[in-house]
């Protein structure tokens, strides 16, 4: 399912949780690709049946308050417009919980884990 993302995002999917992979943010967001990868999310957590999700983020220095505004807004709206419970960001320090904040959907609720198993069976609670 990877072929249709952009080098430096990858998805996979484990038991109905949909899992997003960004090598590095503030690299995907000035490329273009993170605007791919969004569509590719509206797409897949969009369906019925996936009601939580784990953006996994292989580095998350954000290179700025751009990228943070990004996050705030995007992935605010794409969490509204797909009706996703949950949503785990996982990556090392303190960008997680900082990224898992400026998600302010209706509904929803985000949290930060520094490791995937951890925040996959979080999100299967929802």
């Amino acid at each position: 399912m990877a072929a249709d993302l952009p080098t430096g995002l990858d998805y996979e999917e484990r038991d109905g949780i949909g899992i997003w992979k960004i090598d590095s943010l503030a690299e995907t967001l000035e490329s273009g690709a993170l605007e791919e990868g969004e569509e590719h999310f509206r797409e897949h957590a969009g369906q019925p049946d996936m009601n939580a999700c784990i953006i996994q983020i292989g580095d998350a220095e954000t290179g700025g308050s751009d990228t943070l505004g990004h996050v705030a807004e995007e992935w605010t709206a794409l969490a509204n417009e797909t009706d996703i419970d949950r949503t785990a960001y996982v990556t090392e320090g303190l960008a997680r919980m900082a990224i898992a904040q400026k998600n302010d959907a209706a509904n929803h609720t985000a949290k930060g884990f520094t490791d995937l198993e951890e925040g996959l069976a979080w999100v299967k609670e929802a």
